[in-house]
């Protein structure tokens, strides 16, 4: 009686439990990559989805192994279990235990080619690479059944098994097994590097490359090695005489910068980042410390017993509206004559002297309030954050409006009124309100001023009012074109109320630049 072959048993088995569980099987000729049957199944067509938008055809790999030995997993040879981690498809090996040279399998199971053993299979052939053996098809490995699914002794569940597998769609499953195949290993600290930098000035060089800030430094002899599963292997290792290593390093944590001008006590609050040299550079010196943000930077020395503040308003940078407005409040500040730098994070605060130099923004000091309402009225219409703008166009459209801005912000504006018909109205008023509106950021924005009456003179041709401390009463932002009838019709009760008057108010044309028309009485 010749010998037994389990394993031609095994797969005679297997390929009769397929058309039972709805699969047409092809068999490989010769089994050298890893696979012994290709299936694949009719795929359910549904009726409420047009034809050209189901592709969900399901093609499996299964690699069967077969054991007389109970109780003992079969083994399988690494190169066939690379090549089912390899295959752009579905993937199992299915297990028939017969035991006491039975003609049908006491227990049956399908083997999924899962995450859990993508890993285990490439940990160990990188393993036996780093051992400098590369015949992986040498070498053998007990098939894992701890994750096993156990089927039927005559293959039923293999369907259900096999389908839930893939866990959906097919090509979602794909699209997993190849991430998988591609990252897994790859931990935290999985890439590491060895150079050398060459001069006196070493350190301080490392130092600042974790300021902030993309930064450069030439290097030599730089070896990177990528040590997946923890395991670095020569064929996975660069080589470079010399090199430019370019890093941008993140902020350690957050702090603000503070100004203030002594003088009227304005004020204004930007949040930083805070870059430090870490520890393990050289716990034992002092190094330097950066706060920083897009336009404002402050370096501290505490070597040197020195301090730097850069401000750079660059007008090729694009902030977003909010950002652009801060960047303004800042350089108005520093256009002062008496100002303060506070750095302020955590619980500490550290004052720093400002430097005397008036800063590039002395003329639009009167700009910064408006400027701030209408950042807030815009994101509050947009939502989701406020609109870029690039710097020099905002330049270029504060210069424009100044004015305006100013009639807002500033005492002793003076107004220069065309005389009409009936204007002995404003003999009668303390306060004139005037509207503005202003296209910025791809919004209307319309406020209405308050602005006290200090001093008035008349002449044949035109009334000329000083004005007083302006209030805003109201502001909003609305799409470009939109009728603000409703919002001014407003805003004046609520200015009436506020004041605490019935009387008529004077209501002047509405500023879209600094001409005016004649007024209205409301």
């Amino acid at each position: 009686m010749s010998k037994r072959d389990v394993g031609a048993i095994g797969e005679n088995q297997f390929l009769g439990w397929c058309e039972p569980e709805g699969f047409r099987a092809q068999k490989s000729q010769i089994d050298r990559l890893g696979w012994d049957f290709l299936l694949e199944n009719e795929p359910v067509l549904a009726d409420d989805v047009p034809i050209d938008r189901q592709h969900r055809l399901q093609k499996f790999l299964i690699q069967v192994k077969s054991t007389d030995r109970l109780g003992e997993p079969p083994r399988i040879k690494l190169s066939a279990l690379k090549h089912l981690v390899d295959a752009d498809m579905a993937a199992a090996i299915a297990v028939l235990e017969f035991g006491n040279s039975s003609r049908a399998p006491t227990r049956s199971l399908i083997v999924p080619v899962d995450e859990a053993l993508i890993a285990k299979t490439l940990r160990r052939v990188r393993q036996e690479e780093a051992k400098g053996s590369r015949r992986i098809h040498r070498i053998t490995v007990p098939i894992p059944l701890d994750r096993a699914i156990e089927l039927g002794n005559l293959g039923e569940g293999l369907a259900d098994a096999l389908t839930g597998m893939l866990g959906g769609d097919p090509s979602e499953y794909l699209k997993l097994k190849i991430h998988q195949r591609a990252t897994c290993g790859y931990d935290e600290g999985s890439i590491v590097g060895r150079f050398f930098v060459p001069g006196e000035e070493a350190k301080e060089k490392i130092d600042e490359l974790f300021l902030g800030g993309r930064r450069e430094l030439n290097v030599t002899d730089m070896v990177i090695e990528r040590r997946r599963f923890g395991i670095a292997l020569e064929t996975d290792t660069d080589f470079f005489r010399d090199a430019i290593i370019e890093m941008e390093a993140p902020p350690l944590m957050t702090a603000s910068i503070e100004l203030e001008d002594l003088d009227d006590g304005e004020w204004t609050s930007v949040p930083v980042g805070l870059f430090v040299v870490p520890p393990f550079i050289d716990a034992g010196r002092e190094a330097p410390i950066r706060l920083a943000n897009e336009y404002l930077e402050i370096v501290l020395d505490f070597k040197k017993e020195w301090a730097g503040i850069t401000f750079d308003y660059d007008g090729k940078k694009t902030l977003d509206l909010n950002d652009a407005v801060s960047l303004i409040e800042v350089g108005a500040i520093l256009a002062r004559p008496n100002k303060k730098v506070a750095i302020l994070f955590k619980d500490t605060r550290l004052d720093l002297p400002a430097d005397v130099q008036e800063g590039p923004f002395r003329h639009w000091i009167h700009a910064t309030k408006l400027l701030r309402r209408m950042a807030a009225a815009i994101s509050r219409r947009h939502h989701s954050g406020s609109p870029g703008l690039l710097l020099s166009d905002f330049y270029v459209w504060i210069d424009r409006h100044s004015e305006l801005l100013a009639l807002a912000s500033m005492p002793g504006v003076q107004l220069f009124l065309p005389r009409w018909d009936d204007d002995e109205i404003i003999d009668q008023q303390d306060t004139l309100l005037a509207p503005l509106s202003l296209e910025l950021a791809g919004s209307q924005y319309s406020v209405l001023v308050e602005v006290p009456i200090v001093t008035m003179e008349k002449d044949d041709k035109e009334i000329r009012v000083v004005g007083g401390e302006p209030r805003i009463v109201e502001d909003i932002a609305l799409p470009l074109g939109a009728d603000n009838a409703h919002f001014v019709d407003r805003a004046v009760e609520i200015s009436k109320r506020y004041r605490k008057t019935q009387a008529p108010a004077l209501l002047l044309g509405s500023f879209e630049g600094w001409d005016t028309s004649s007024g209205s009485v409301r």
